[in-house]
């Protein structure tokens, strides 16, 4: 009652309609404002990974697949927001002894692999990744090399494979998404076979 007095008090009564006309101004800028703050919150783009173990035949792979995935809510989508595309995407990795601490291999830059091209001869150090719901590119941290039966990490632009004996190991991902770092961490297992070439559940 008190600031509805004040108010009455205060505001000469021929400038109310001028306020109502303000608010209504108001009102209809922060609805046309809306898909845009959505958009800058929501639209933003999002890099997923999924660890797997890409298993063909005697062939065994540790892989890491990425995607951008769509906006995914019906409201969103209803006001016009969509998802940003990774215009850059690039990846590094240093391997160490999850025991020891030793670092095997201080900086390896992470080659992808594109779906868009089914031979294996494209590998790519940078590429883009438009927002999609399924994968939308992968990269390999180690394989497992059945003519000399033991697993390696592949080979960089600069640095060779190296092999990796038996034991627990801990690899650290660095992305560059459009130029802002995310880092991801993993174990794995290698032993004296393809099937004990395996992604550990623990991120530590």
């Amino acid at each position: 009652m008190l600031l509805e007095y004040w108010y009455q008090e205060s505001i000469p009564p021929e400038l109310n309609w001028v306020i109502g006309i303000l608010g209504l101004v108001a009102f209809v800028l922060a609805v046309l404002a809306m898909p845009s703050v959505m958009q800058m919150l929501w639209g933003r783009a999002q890099l997923r990974t999924e660890y797997k173990l890409d298993a063909n035949g005697e062939e065994r792979s540790l892989i890491v697949f990425l995607s951008n995935p769509p906006v995914r809510q019906k409201f969103l989508k209803r006001i016009g927001v969509q998802r940003v595309a990774i215009q850059s995407l690039e990846a590094s990795f240093r391997i160490r002894e999850a025991g020891s601490g030793t670092v095997l291999d201080p900086i390896r830059h992470a080659r992808f692999k594109s779906p868009d091209d089914p031979s294996d001869e494209y590998f790519s150090y940078r590429i883009v990744l438009p927002p999609t719901y399924s994968v939308g590119a992968s990269l390999m941290v180690a394989i497992w090399d059945k003519d000399n039966a033991q697993a390696v990490v592949p080979p960089d632009r600069l640095r060779p494979a190296i092999a990796l004996s038996d034991g627990l190991y801990h690899v650290e991902i660095i992305f560059l998404i459009d130029g802002d770092p995310l880092s991801e961490s993993r174990n794995f297992k290698v032993g004296h076979r393809g099937d004990d070439l395996l992604w550990m559940e623990s991120k530590s």
